[in-house]
C-alpha cells in the first residue's frame, strides 16, 4: 500500500488541482493537450515514487500508468466530442479505471521503502517525515477531493440545467448562472471536512442525518426546477465534504 498511496496522491493532484481551466481548454481543443496533462501525471508519479526508481519494473509501471491515462482520456474526449455532452457516469468510469490500474500495478510492490535523512537538517527531516507518513497522504487526498471533486459534480449539474433550458418553453432560465468554484466555496468545503473529522462521533452521526433530512425537505419545498437544482447542488457539496471528513476520522 505504501507505493499505492503515493501514486494515488500523484494522480489526484494532477487530475484535480493541477488540471486548471487553461490546461482543460488545451486538452479539449488541441491534439497534444491530453499529452500535456498526462505528462504532469507522469512527472508527479516519478516525484512520489523516486525511492523505487532503481527497480526497472517500477519504471515500467510508471510508463504503463502514463500510457493508460493518455489512452483513457483520449477515448473520453472523443466520446464527449461525438455526443456533445459530458455525463457523470463517464467521469466516474474514467476515475475508476485510472485508480484501478494504479492499484493493480502498485500492489505488485508491497515493499515499504522509508527514507532516512543523511544530513542533520530540520527542514529536510520534516520533508522526509511527510513522505514516510501514510496517514498524511490519505488525509491530503481526502482534502483535495473535498475541495476539487465536488465542483466537477457541479459541472454535470450545469450540463443538465442547460439541457433543461433547451427543452423549456414556459420559463426563461438563461440568465441564471450556476455556482462557481470560488475560494470561499473551497474554504467552506474544507471547513466542513475538518469539522466532521474532529467532531465527537456521537454528535457527528446526528448532525449528518439532520443535515440530509433538512436538505431533502428544502428540496421538496422548492417549486422551481432550477431552484431545486441549486438546492441539490448545495446538498451534494456539503454532504460529500462532511462524508469525506467522516471517512478521514475513522482512518
Amino acid at each position: 500500500m505504501f507505493l499505492f498511496y503515493r501514486l494515488l496522491f500523484a494522480h489526484i493532484i494532477a487530475d484535480f488541482p493541477l488540471q486548471t481551466r487553461q490546461i482543460f481548454r488545451v486538452k479539449m481543443n488541441t491534439q497534444w493537450g491530453v499529452i500535456l496533462h498526462t505528462l504532469i501525471v507522469l512527472m508527479f508519479s516519478i516525484l512520489f515514487a523516486f525511492p523505487y526508481l532503481e527497480n526497472p519494473k517500477v519504471i515500467a509501471v510508471l510508463l504503463i500508468i502514463f500510457l493508460s491515462h493518455t489512452v483513457i482520456d483520449k477515448l473520453k474526449l472523443k466520446y464527449f466530442k461525438k455526443t456533445n455532452s459530458r455525463r457523470l457516469k463517464i467521469f466516474i468510469i474514467d476515475q475508476v479505471l485510472h485508480i484501478s490500474i494504479i492499484a493493480i500495478l502498485a500492489f505488485n510492490f508491497p515493499e515499504k521503502i522509508l527514507l532516512n535523512s543523511p544530513f542533520n537538517n530540520v527542514f529536510l527531516s520534516n520533508l522526509i517525515h511527510l513522505y514516510n507518513n501514510d496517514i498524511l497522504y490519505i488525509k491530503f487526498t481526502g482534502y483535495i477531493l473535498s475541495i476539487y471533486f465536488i465542483p466537477i459534480l457541479i459541472m454535470f449539474v450545469k450540463e443538465k440545467k442547460s439541457s433543461y433550458n433547451k427543452q423549456s418553453t414556459n420559463q426563461k432560465t438563461n440568465n441564471i448562472n450556476m455556482p462557481v468554484n470560488t475560494n470561499i466555496d473551497k474554504l467552506y468545503r474544507i471547513s466542513l471536512t475538518l469539522f466532521a473529522q474532529y467532531l465527537a462521533g456521537r454528535y457527528l452521526s446526528l448532525i449528518f442525518i439532520l443535515f440530509i433530512v433538512i436538505s431533502i425537505i428544502l428540496y421538496k419545498l422548492k417549486p422551481d426546477k432550477i431552484k431545486k437544482i441549486y438546492n441539490l447542488t448545495n446538498t451534494i457539496n456539503s454532504s460529500l465534504a462532511l462524508f469525506i471528513g467522516i471517512l478521514l476520522k475513522f482512518i
